[in-house]
């Protein structure tokens, strides 16, 4: 009986941080469906989250805005 009465603290430990991992589970996975943790999923037409990639996307903004603002001044040329 005297063993058991040993135990008895390492088990409630034990089980203290079994629960513990469940709920870091649980909360991981919460985290990561909210795209605070880890790589969010793509959604079709969302900025992409890579700093390169957006940072592609800037130049190629700027790129176009450039042509159309030439586009726009060879028009008013010709008037």
């Amino acid at each position: 009986m005297a063993f058991r009465r040993e135990q008895r603290g390492w088990i409630g430990l034990v089980a203290l941080l079994f629960a513990l991992a469940i709920v870091g589970w649980l909360a991981m996975s919460a985290l990561k469906g909210y795209g605070v943790a880890g790589k969010p999923a793509a959604v079709p037409g969302a900025p992409p989250t890579d700093p390169r990639e957006r940072a592609r996307a800037v130049e190629q903004t700027v790129i176009e805005k450039a042509r159309e603002t030439t586009r726009q001044i060879e028009q008013g040329e010709k008037q």
